[in-house]
C-alpha cells in the first residue's frame, strides 16, 4: 500500500523522529534539554511551568499546586519545506517511500532547527531576514532585557560571560546553558592568561565542544543571524524555555509545473515530483529574567587621523552601536589639542589622540591628531 493512499499527512512514525533530529541541530532545543511538546491542532499552543514541590507541616493546609508563572499562549508559526525527487516515488513500495520520506525529513529537520533559532532569538522570518508580524514580540531580543555589552575593542570576552551569568544569578536563577555566535567563540578562543596560555583551548580552530568550564555551550550562527548585534544568550534554558510542534504535518505531492522556481524547470519534463510539507512550531520564554544577552558594542569615527592648524578647529563625528549610545570626548594631551562634542581645537604644535567613549557599553575609538603651526 502506498504511503500516499493512507493520508495527506506526513507519516506519523516519521514526525517524532524528525523533531528528535531538530533537537540535535537547534541551539535552543539542544540546550533546553527537554523534549518538544506535541500539540493537537495548529491554531494555539499553551506553555506552562509546574510548581516546585510543596513542603507541608503535618495536618497543615496544602497550597495551590498550579503554575508558578502564568501560562503563555502563542500562535504557532508555519515552516514550509520542499524538495524535488524522482517521480519513481509514486510507484515505489511503501517501505521504499518511507525511506525516501525519512531522507526528506532529515533535510526538513535542519531547516526547522535553524528556523526555530532565528525566530526565537530575533523574531525574524528566516527567509526574508525581516521582523515577522506573526512572531510579534515572542522572542529573546524583545523579552530579555538583561543585557551585557561586549565592546569591539575589548579582548576580554570571558568578562562579558561572567557579567551575563551574574545578572541571571542575581535574579536567583540558575545558568544551565549558553548559545554563542562564531565570532564570540573566536574571541573566547583568543584569550590567554598571564603566561600566554589559552584560557579556552577547546574553542580553538573553530571547535564546538558542547561544554566549556562545565557549562553546556552551543556555537551557532543563528545567534548573530543577519549581522545581528547579539553574540550570546545565557540562562536557564533547561527550565524556562519551552518549544513544541503540531503533531499533524500536512504534506502535498506536486507533479506538474515549477513550484520551487528551479532552473530545472517543469517537473514532468524531468521525471520529477515535488514534495512539500508544512510544520507548525511554537516556543516560549517563560521567565525573561532567567536569561541575559551578550551584545556587541562599538563606536566608529569618521576619521582615524586628522590635522589642524594651531587655534583652528576640525570636526570628528562618531557613530555608535547601539545607536542610543552617548559619546563623551577627551584628549590625551590638552596642551596640544582640546575637544568638545567632537570639535577639536589646536592648542600647540604636536600630536595627541582624541578619544571617544560610550560609558554605557565600554566602546572606545581614537583619532590621532597632528597640530601644526600653520
Amino acid at each position: 500500500m502506498s504511503v500516499l493512499s493512507k493520508s495527506t499527512l506526513f507519516p506519523a512514525e516519521l514526525t517524532s523522529e524528525m523533531f528528535n533530529l531538530v533537537k540535535g541541530k537547534s541551539s535552543l532545543a539542544k540546550l533546553s534539554g527537554s523534549k518538544p511538546i506535541p500539540f493537537n491542532g495548529q491554531t494555539m499552543f499553551t506553555f506552562a511551568l509546574d510548581n516546585e514541590v510543596d513542603v507541608v507541616a503535618e495536618n497543615g493546609a496544602k497550597s495551590h499546586g498550579g503554575a508558578t508563572v502564568a501560562s503563555k499562549q502563542v500562535v504557532p508559526v508555519k515552516i514550509e519545506y520542499g524538495a524535488r525527487i524522482s517521480a519513481e516515488f509514486m510507484f515505489a513500495a511503501e517501505e521504499a517511500q518511507l525511506e525516501i520520506l525519512k531522507n526528506f525529513a532529515d533535510g526538513f529537520a535542519a531547516k526547522v532547527a535553524r528556523g526555530i533559532d532565528i525566530m526565537a532569538f530575533h523574531g525574524y522570518n528566516p527567509r526574508t531576514a525581516q521582523a515577522s508580524t506573526v512572531i510579534g514580540n515572542n522572542h529573546f531580543d524583545h523579552d530579555v532585557t538583561n543585557l551585557v555589552y561586549f565592546p569591539d575593542s575589548s579582548s576580554d570576552a570571558d568578562a562579558a560571560v561572567e557579567a551575563a551569568i551574574a545578572l541571571v544569578q542575581a535574579a536567583e536563577y540558575d545558568v544551565t546553558g549558553m548559545a554563542i555566535a562564531p565570532a564570540f567563540r573566536s574571541a573566547l578562543a583568543a584569550q590567554k592568561d598571564n603566561d600566554g596560555r589559552k584560557l579556552f583551548p577547546e574553542l580553538s580552530w573553530g571547535s564546538a565542544p558542547g561544554n566549556v568550564n562545565g557549562l553546556a555551550v552551543d556555537v551557532n550562527s543563528t545567534v548573530s543571524f543577519n549581522s545581528h548585534l547579539d553574540r550570546g544568550v545565557v540562562g536557564d534554558l533547561a527550565n524556562y524555555f519551552r518549544w513544541g510542534f503540531a503533531k499533524e504535518i500536512p504534506m502535498e505531492i506536486i507533479e506538474y509545473g515549477n513550484p520551487d522556481n528551479s532552473e530545472d524547470g517543469d517537473l514532468k519534463g524531468h521525471n520529477q515530483i515535488y514534495i512539500r510539507a508544512e510544520a507548525f512550531v511554537g516556543w516560549c520564554v517563560l521567565i525573561p529574567a532567567a536569561f541575559a544577552r551578550i551584545s556587541t558594542a562599538k563606536v566608529v569615527l569618521n576619521k582615524t587621523t586628522a590635522s589642524v592648524v594651531k587655534t583652528q578647529t576640525t570636526s570628528i563625528t562618531a557613530t555608535t552601536t547601539p545607536a542610543s549610545g552617548t559619546v563623551t570626548w577627551e584628549s590625551s594631551d590638552e596642551t596640544v589639542a582640546t575637544v568638545s562634542s567632537g570639535t577639536v581645537t589646536g592648542v600647540a604644535a604636536g600630536e595627541c589622540d582624541i578619544i571617544a567613549r560610550v560609558a554605557a557599553t565600554g566602546a572606545v575609538a581614537k583619532c590621532h591628531v597632528t597640530v601644526t603651526e600653520s
